[in-house]
């Protein structure tokens, strides 16, 4: 597996840490959650545009394995979306 892969899948576990806190933030009453949703935020933007990048150029360089990294892309606007829907409804 090429490392530009392995730093996207870091990346996306980045990304399911911050989604957690958001998660927390929106169950929680008080004022500290406006810290863990502003961390959170700040944690899932830079593991999804880390994954998106990685897997990009990932995609570009290794031509095996084009089709995991555009998977792996997907997958994380897949969280993004989901993200979304669930802080709109919470």
């Amino acid at each position: 597996m090429p490392w530009t892969l392995r730093f996207a899948i870091g990346s996306l576990f980045v990304f399911v840490i911050g989604a957690v806190m958001i998660a927390s933030a929106c169950m929680s009453t008080g004022w500290e959650t406006l810290g863990w949703f502003a961390w959170g935020s700040l944690t899932a933007r830079a593991g999804l545009i880390g994954t998106a990048l990685w897997a990009m150029l990932s995609a570009l360089i290794h031509q095996g394995w084009r089709r995991f990294s555009l998977a792996l892309m997907s997958a994380s606007v897949f969280l993004f979306l989901v993200l979304l829907i669930f802080a709109k409804f919470a």
